[in-house]
């Protein structure tokens, strides 16, 4: 079910992703969303979202997120949100990961709220800026 409103998106998330169910989570992006990566290239659009969101399923990735702060004007959202859990890296272990995300997201014509633009590491400092 898509969120009605803004601060149930990241639970909507880790709900989905912890299903392993990749439709239902790409259903919570609209068409022409915006993924930031750790490096700070930026997936255009489901299709190269889905990409990066299949990872975190193959990589058995589970996440529990906490909004820390919300701001709605109008149509649109902004979202802090902590996100921690666990993933598998590249030998199969299990270790903690923890971002510190800035969503933005628009309310759709029927109510619902998709998101627009994720930044899964958007508050934390990346190498080469300053802190």
């Amino acid at each position: 079910m898509l969120p009605s409103q803004p601060e149930a998106w990241p639970a909507a998330f880790d709900q989905e992703l912890g299903a392993r169910d990749l439709d239902a989570v790409m259903a919570l992006y609209a068409p022409d969303a915006r993924f930031v990566g750790p490096a700070g290239d930026v997936a255009v659009g489901r299709d190269a979202i889905r990409e990066v969101l299949a990872g975190l399923i193959r990589t058995n990735t589970r996440l529990h997120s906490r909004v820390a702060r919300s701001i709605v004007v109008d149509d649109i959202a902004m979202l802090y949100t902590d996100f921690e859990g666990t993933t598998r890296d590249a030998t199969g272990r299990t270790i903690d990961v923890q971002f510190h995300a800035i969503e933005i997201l628009r309310r759709q014509s029927d109510g619902t709220w998709l998101l627009i633009v994720g930044d899964p590491a958007g508050r934390a400092p990346r190498p080469g800026t300053l802190a």
